[in-house]
């Protein structure tokens, strides 16, 4: 795998690293295949439950697409292919529609263009350091921007707040990106990682089958009307209910043990 991308391994977490710390961790062809073949590398290792993304340095997250890589190269916006076909399904991405492992972001500072899309596309829970700051920048550089941040942002916050960022390119602050729902934490910068770690930690202890089923049921929901959205939600549920977790959590609990949950 690319040095773009760094895969480190903890018990049943994986922690997936944008390692171009000297480029603001800017995504150029190289760390987006990378960024794919990690994620496919995770979603088929049956021993991983939960996976944290994060950036490498102190800087930043990501500050999106590589800009003079693009101007230099020819090469095509990240934001084309990144979130294309066949490329979403490898990128846990896109539209999450093979990816149903927990995703926790730990935004270390800029979270800019791209690194939006990737927040708003690919992961399911946010923390953020007291330094970071988002932007979605495209209209400015004379982009429409892509599908990921457009269609998810107006869903995610309200739809004017997010009409006023993408119209814009406004540069929030962590505070105002926790006070509209954009992330779910605001920590120190030294305590971001260790932070969103934690929280995986504590997911990857849950029934494998059950937390990738909500998931599941959540994501696929969202582009359903509601009453097949709850038709669909209670038949993963009921999938579940046959697997050895679903007997091992109830004599847990009559035994007043902790779960130990295997997967399957």
């Amino acid at each position: 795998m690319s040095h773009t991308v760094l895969v480190e391994i903890d018990n049943h977490v994986a922690v997936i690293t944008l390692n171009r710390p000297e480029k603001h961790n800017a995504i150029n062809e190289e760390m987006r295949r990378a960024i794919a073949e990690a994620f496919e590398s995770v979603r088929t290792d049956n021993s991983i439950r939960a996976v944290v993304l994060t950036g490498a340095g102190d800087k930043s997250f990501t500050a999106g697409a590589d800009l003079v890589a693009m101007s230099k190269n020819n090469e095509q916006s990240v934001s084309h292919n990144f979130w294309s076909p066949p490329h979403i399904s490898g990128v846990a991405s896109g539209y999450h529609d093979t990816f149903f492992k927990p995703v926790i972001a730990a935004v270390n500072g800029y979270c800019y263009a791209d690194g939006v899309n990737i927040l708003c596309q690919t992961t399911d829970i946010r923390i953020a350091s007291e330094t970071s700051t988002f932007c979605y920048a495209e209209i400015l550089r004379g982009f429409s921007g892509a599908g990921p941040a457009i269609a998810n942002l107006p869903r995610q916050v309200s739809y004017a707040k997010a009409m006023e960022w993408l119209l814009t390119g406004k540069v929030i602050n962590a505070d105002e990106a926790l006070h509209y729902g954009l992330v779910n934490e605001v920590v120190p910068l030294t305590k971001t990682k260790s932070r969103a770690i934690e929280l995986a930690h504590q997911i990857s202890q849950l029934a494998p089958v059950a937390v990738r089923s909500l998931k599941e049921a959540v994501i696929r929901g969202l582009s359903m009307d509601l009453p097949n959205a709850v038709q669909f939600a209670n038949s993963l549920s009921t999938l579940t209910k046959y697997t050895e977790d679903a007997k091992e959590g109830p004599k847990a609990f009559a035994e007043k043990r902790n779960p130990e949950f295997k997967g399957y």
